[in-house]
């Protein structure tokens, strides 16, 4: 089945869909599609609307390869509104790709992105784009591990308008490592989705998400993050946290956990914390001569660049520091 056919199939996204919990699935603009579809691979098992808009809608696939124990600096970026790409990463390469943010004329884009992940590559991938006023913007990314490969994710969103990140990843060998860390600062009526499914389908496979958010005026954020350990995957490891600092009464988050466990021998964790700046450590700020504002910068900027303290240095990390300074 067409990626065509099957969206049409699925039908746009409704609010019992457990893929789109919490996003304002109203506002998503109704589709035309071409007549046909360019691409002819079989799209039978997407459930995700946003994974198959951009292929529906006959975006060109751009395919990048990286050959084995190469290494490799790379910038990605779409010319339109809807984009596809294709990376396959070679046995043993380290690779660091940025996405950058495309020009949008219309009310709507999506990005697709296939990720192949070889034998023992590192990879990172990560976007800290500027703030913009993109009213609805959808990134998916599917990403297969083969044994012993690292990938790490990361990035930082401003936005003024509505975005959805979501995230399929494959740990499909032994040794296989999967890190996802995503900081939301957000204002006004922006709101961020995250949601990803990570699957844990080969013994010894370990995954890591941390999310933040730093949420002021009415803007909303969600995470909805599912781990899934096969019958046969021992000595799983997986860990799932999200903090959030509501900044304003009228701001949110919403959470949604989920494990899905088929083996015992597994060590899954999921937590979520949702509070204000602590008054202790303003207090401590102020009464040494730190006006409040400066004291309230200081403790939100403490909180942003803790969520990437922990990755190893990196181009990356680098720039996402960079962005938070």
């Amino acid at each position: 089945m067409d990626a065509i056919a099957r969206i049409k199939q699925l039908g746009m996204p409704r609010r019992n869909d457990e893929l789109w919990t919490f996003f304002p699935v109203s506002k998503i603009p109704a589709p035309e599609f071409p007549d046909a579809c360019a691409c002819e691979e079989d799209f039978s098992d997407e459930k995700d609307f946003a994974a198959l808009l951009p292929i529906a809608s006959n975006a060109r696939t751009m395919v990048q390869s990286i050959a084995d124990n190469a290494e490799e600096i790379a910038m990605l970026k779409c010319n339109n509104d809807f984009g596809r790409t294709v990376l396959n990463i070679g046995k043993n390469a380290k690779a660091s790709i940025e996405i950058l943010d495309n020009k949008v004329l219309h009310p709507i884009c999506a990005e697709r992105f296939d990720v192949n992940v070889g034998e023992g590559a590192d990879v990172e991938i990560f976007f800290a784009n500027p703030a913009n006023d993109l009213p609805l913007a959808f990134r998916h990314f599917r990403i297969t591990q083969a044994a012993g490969s690292q990938v790490r994710f990361a990035s930082i969103e401003r936005g003024n308008g509505i975005s959805r990140v979501s995230i399929d990843d494959f740990l499909n060998a032994p040794g296989a490592k999967f890190e996802c860390r995503t900081l939301n600062m957000l204002g006004g009526t922006a709101e961020s989705h995250h949601r990803l499914h990570i699957y844990h389908n080969a013994p010894e496979a370990t995954s890591t998400q941390l999310s933040r958010n730093l949420l002021d005026g009415s803007s909303r954020a969600s995470y909805d993050g599912s781990v899934i350990v096969g019958a046969n995957c021992t000595k799983a490891l997986s860990s799932q946290l999200v903090n959030t600092i509501l900044l304003s009464g009228d701001s949110s988050v919403s959470v949604k956990p989920v494990l899905k466990i088929y083996h015992d021998d597994v060590e899954c964790t999921h937590g979520n914390t949702v509070g204000e700046l602590d008054a202790e450590q303003m207090f401590y700020l102020v009464s040494r001569g730190i006006p409040q504002e400066t004291a309230k910068r200081m403790l939100m900027s403490s909180f942003a660049k803790e969520t990437f303290y922990p990755l190893p240095d990196s181009v990356g990390k680098k720039r996402l520091l960079q962005v938070l300074a």
